[in-house]
């Protein structure tokens, strides 16, 4: 869940891991309160959603009119997530008291870029995805192909994909493995670029991580790939990239039984980029660098201005508009951005 709490808003040395980019509007000295709306119990009762609109008027107006209009904000602002990239139930210790289902999930690392899924009402969103398992169960689940939302209505947009239980000869079976599915929110940023999505189909995350969790085994690292194509949803590449060193009692099957497990992360299902024109998002971005520069020279014309006493409120506000739709609007742009006179 660190990708909606304060440590991936803040970025920096609260990231998990440290190190990661600050939320834009952080610099702003934006609080977490002034976006999401508390009830009764305070933080406690903090409202998860939030909207852009009610500070970029232009922007969200721009967006209603472009072919982007079914793209949340937060597809293009994020780029980076943190937190979580593994996570395994099995023995342990929990308070010093031994318990079968011990969470394993100190697997932290970036995934770059998000993975772009649709919602339930169709809207794309990016999200953060990564393996989950759980050993020691003891029904039988057989797989659902596809991805399932928590909550069908809306009440939250995460998903996961149902994979089944398996076994393998020693281990802690049953096992019951899951794909995780997050909407993510922060950290906010400039955008990706067109071709980050259209320049293919399938979308590629590429993961890495550092396991430090105090049982199970000493420090290491790894990686995987997310891979999102029009055959389905695939975490794929899954390997220790430095030494598993044992700690006393520990146990491969309970703490990284992705090893024993092998390469079931995936579900089927299109979840493709809608196939585009690599050279026309070329020439739209090359349009959009052109506009932000006459918009540049619009914008130190109208601060002289302002400096010498003239009211320019109602050019502003043109420059603003023009300004949302040269990045947000950028399928109608037909000419260079002209002077407000």
């Amino acid at each position: 869940m660190e990708r909606r709490r304060g440590d991936s808003y803040l970025g920096k040395e609260f990231s998990e891991p440290a190190g990661l980019p600050e939320d834009v509007h952080v610099a702003k000295k934006i609080e977490c309160v002034d976006c999401h709306q508390t009830g009764p119990g305070g933080m406690g009762h903090i409202e998860r959603k939030a909207t852009c609109q009610e500070c970029h008027i232009e922007v969200e107006e721009a967006m209603a009119r472009s072919v982007h209009k079914n793209l949340a904000c937060a597809a293009c602002h994020v780029k980076v997530l943190g937190g979580y990239e593994m996570t395994s139930w099995g023995p342990g210790n929990i308070a010093s008291r031994s318990n079968p289902f011990k969470k394993y999930s100190l697997y932290y690392g970036p995934q770059e870029p998000p993975i772009l899924i649709k919602d339930q009402a169709g809207r794309w969103m990016p999200t953060k995805i990564w393996p989950n398992s759980m050993g020691g169960y003891k029904e039988t689940v057989t797989p659902k192909q596809g991805l399932t939302f928590r909550w069908p209505k809306g009440e939250t947009r995460d998903a996961y994909a149902q994979l089944g239980t398996f076994s393998f000869p020693g281990g802690n079976n049953n096992y019951l493995a899951w794909i995780q599915v997050e909407e993510v929110a922060h950290p906010l940023g400039k955008s990706r670029t067109c071709g980050s999505c259209h320049d293919s189909e399938t979308q590629i995350a590429k993961v890495t991580w550092h396991y430090f969790d105090s049982q199970g085994a000493e420090p290491f690292n790894g990686s995987q790939k997310v891979i999102a194509g029009k055959k389905g949803l695939h975490v794929a590449h899954i390997k220790a990239t430095s030494k598993i060193s044992l700690m006393e009692g520990g146990k491969i099957e309970n703490f990284a039984a992705w090893i024993k497990l092998g390469d079931i992360w995936k579900t089927r299902g299109d979840f493709s980029i809608p196939k585009s024109d690599p050279l026309k998002y070329r020439n739209l971005e090359r349009a959009i660098k052109e506009s932000q520069q006459s918009l540049l020279m619009l914008d130190r014309e109208l601060k002289a201005r302002e400096a010498k006493g003239e009211d320019v409120k109602k050019l502003r506000r043109r420059w603003k508009e023009a300004k949302a739709a040269a990045v947000h609007e950028p399928e109608i742009l037909t000419e260079t951005v002209q002077s407000p006179r």
